[in-house]
Order: C-alpha cells, then sequence, then structure tokens
C-alpha cells in the first residue's frame, strides 16, 4: 500500500477546508477569490476552471469569427489563463491528462498572437542536450532595440508573462523572451527538471540565443524573473556577467530560511519535488541545501533591483536583506508597506502593476542612466510615499 510521500501531506484536508473558504489554493492572507465557488478542494479546482476556460474559448472564436479581434484576442488571453492554471492543479502533476490540458492553453495563446498588433515568435533555445522553448516578443519593424530574458515562477509558464495585451517592458522599447526553464511548463514536459543552479544554463542559452540576431542590442540584455523566478534571476547574472542588468519581484530571495517549503502550505513543496523529479523527501531536503544566494550574491556585478512585501511569508524580510547588503554592485531594493507575497497590482502603487515601475527602472538600466553609487533602500508606504522620494 502506498503511504504519503511527504510528513505533511496529510495536512491536505486543512488545505482543502481553506481553498474552500478562501477561494484560493495558497496566498490565503489575500482577501480576494480567485477560484470557482464550485471548487471545494484542491482535486476539483481543475474540472470548474476548464469550464470557464471552455467559457471564453468559445466566445473567443466567436468574436473572431465576427471580426471582432480586439475583443477575440483579450478573450483568447482569458481562455489561456484559465486552461494554464487548471492544468496546474492536475493530480497526478506529471500526467498526459496535464500536458493535454496545457496544450490547449498554448493554442489559445497562439490564437491571440495572431491577432496582436506587434510580432511575436515561438523559439527553442539550446539547452544541453535539448532545447527549452521561449516566446519572444519582438519591436515592430526589425529595429535593433534592448531585450529582457524573463524566468516565470514556479507555478507560472513563458504563456503567462508578459501579457501581449499589456507588455511592461514591450512598451517601453525592448524585446521580451520569456522562456520555460528547467521544471517549467514545456521544459517539464520534456523531462528536464530543476536543480538549484541549471536557471544558469538556461539564461546564459538565453543570452547566447539573443546575441546572434541582428535585431538584438547584445551591450543592453537584461535579466528578469518572479516569485521562485526572482532567485533563479539573481542566481544566473552571479555567474553570467554578460546580462547588464537583472529586475525581479514576488521574493523568492533565499538567504538561509527556506520558509517556502518548511512553513508555508504543502503544495509548494508538493509542487517543486515534481519540477524537480524528485520523490523522496530526504533527497529533496537535500538539494535544497543548494537554494541559497549565499556565496553568490557577492559575485554579482551588474546593477539590481529587488521588489519585496512587507510581510512575505515564502521570503521574510530579513532573509532578502541579508541578500541586499552582500551585493557589492548598483543596487536597489523596494519594500511594500503590509504586502505579502504576490505583490503584481498593491495598494501603494494605487492598483498598477508592479512590473510596470519595474521596466521603467530596467529600461532606465539598460540605457546607463543609473547611479553609479546606487544603494537605495526603500519603503513605499500605502499613500505611495517613498516610490519617488517624494
Amino acid at each position: 500500500m502506498k503511504r504519503s510521500i511527504r510528513k505533511r501531506d496529510g495536512q491536505q484536508w486543512i488545505n482543502d477546508y481553506l481553498l474552500k473558504v478562501t477561494g484560493r489554493p495558497v496566498h490565503y492572507e489575500l482577501d480576494s477569490r480567485l477560484l470557482p465557488t464550485q471548487a471545494k478542494s484542491m482535486r476539483m479546482v481543475s474540472k470548474y476552471v476548464i469550464k470557464e476556460a471552455e467559457h471564453a474559448e468559445h466566445l473567443a472564436k466567436s468574436a473572431e469569427n465576427c471580426g471582432d479581434k480586439i475583443n477575440a484576442r483579450a478573450l483568447f488571453r482569458v481562455a489561456s489563463e484559465k486552461y494554464r492554471e487548471a492544468q496546474h492543479f492536475i493530480i497526478p502533476p506529471n500526467s498526459s491528462t496535464r500536458w493535454d490540458i496545457y496544450a490547449k492553453a498554448r493554442i489559445c495563446s497562439q490564437r491571440m498572437f495572431n491577432l496582436l498588433d506587434y510580432p511575436i515568435e515561438q523559439v527553442e533555445i539550446p539547452f544541453e542536450d535539448k532545447t527549452i522553448p521561449g516566446i519572444l516578443h519582438l519591436q515592430p519593424g526589425g529595429i535593433k532595440a534592448p531585450a529582457v530574458v524573463f524566468i516565470p515562477g514556479m507555478d507560472n509558464t513563458k504563456e503567462n508573462y508578459p501579457n501581449p495585451l499589456d507588455n511592461e517592458f514591450h512598451q517601453r522599447g525592448m524585446h521580451v523572451l520569456a522562456i520555460d526553464g528547467p521544471g517549467q511548463g514545456q521544459a517539464l514536459e520534456r523531462g528536464i527538471f530543476v536543480t538549484p543552479d541549471n536557471h544558469v544554463v538556461a539564461a546564459s542559452a538565453a543570452f547566447d540565443f539573443l546575441s546572434k540576431r541582428n535585431d538584438v542590442d547584445e551591450s543592453r540584455i537584461g535579466l528578469s524573473g518572479r516569485s521562485f523566478g526572482s532567485f533563479w534571476s539573481m542566481r544566473a547574472v552571479a555567474d553570467e556577467h554578460r546580462y547588464a542588468a537583472v529586475a525581479s519581484a514576488v521574493a523568492c530571495y533565499y538567504w538561509d530560511l527556506l520558509t517556502i517549503f518548511d512553513e508555508a502550505p504543502i503544495r509548494f513543496k508538493q509542487v517543486f519535488m515534481d519540477m524537480a523529479g524528485i520523490d523522496d523527501e530526504n533527497d529533496f531536503d537535500k538539494m535544497c541545501t543548494g537554494l541559497t544566494l549565499k556565496g553568490h550574491a557577492d559575485r554579482i556585478t551588474c546593477p539590481v533591483l529587488m521588489c519585496i512585501g512587507e510581510f512575505d511569508p515564502l521570503n521574510p524580510l530579513e532573509d532578502a536583506e541579508k541578500v541586499y547588503e552582500a551585493l557589492n554592485c548598483q543596487k536597489e531594493m523596494w519594500v511594500l508597506e503590509d504586502e505579502f507575497h504576490s505583490i503584481h497590482s498593491t495598494k501603494a502603487l494605487c492598483g498598477q502593476p508592479t512590473f510596470h515601475f519595474m521596466a521603467d527602472w530596467m529600461n532606465r538600466a539598460l540605457n546607463k542612466k543609473l547611479d553609479e553609487k546606487l544603494n537605495r533602500k526603500i519603503f513605499v508606504q500605502k499613500d505611495g510615499r517613498g516610490m519617488y522620494n517624494q
């Protein structure tokens, strides 16, 4: 008889109850509901989110058939995001059922891409003896421009961000290459598992890929990441010094405290063990000793922007501050008052996406408009004070 893999798997009933009450699979400290009210447990989520995806996809196709391009692409975006969310809840996680749903997310994304006002390319980037997939958002006209490589978080894929309908970096004149790194999206489907440092290899490969293009300014390529992508992007630039800047948010800047696996809901550990291809908890815990920026942060040479919520339960502020203090480069840190892990849309910034502000910082960094002695840690209050030194 099979027993639970992890010591804390027995807490699943607690997670199910909290999902029922809050409408959230994690991040219970936030107020708004995310999931359909019919979903009363983790296993129920996919069924009802798929229904929402099918609704949006049907309406998108109808809009496109009627020549309503703008609504069609918006609806294909909704459908893609719903399918992407639904596949993340499939049990067992590495199954054909999951990948069939994820394929629908990619199909809807491509239907949206076909209706956009700027070009997008689906690309493959050499990685060891395989390739990792990417989505390349291009400036129109084939102009030579700066570029940003984006690494998603552990529950996201390259289709999720940037949103082509509101692409922060693209609006500021930058190409964007979003990748599925090791353990993510199609890379995981291909059997490319995550290790503590193989996102360094992926980031180097992405830089090589972009640097060979005539429409990319090799001297102005930045790296960005969200959630666990914030860790991977920082870890990458510690070894890959060709990147001109790194900016990230939704913090996973780990030094000593890996609270995401030790104190947060067990779902984080369940998902990451699958991403790593490890089914023995002791082996996984040993691997996790490598998930630290200690001994790496001091080797970063490019400008750094770190963004974190004041009370992030997955990355305690005092741990992230140790990473910041270890940096010997141009550096800036934004701490958003009373915010938690998800700082996508905050009261301090009037609900505007944090990445819009980060993209502006990246634009200045790639154009060498930062103070040469930059060392700025700001506390952004809920009324916005602090963001612009006011």
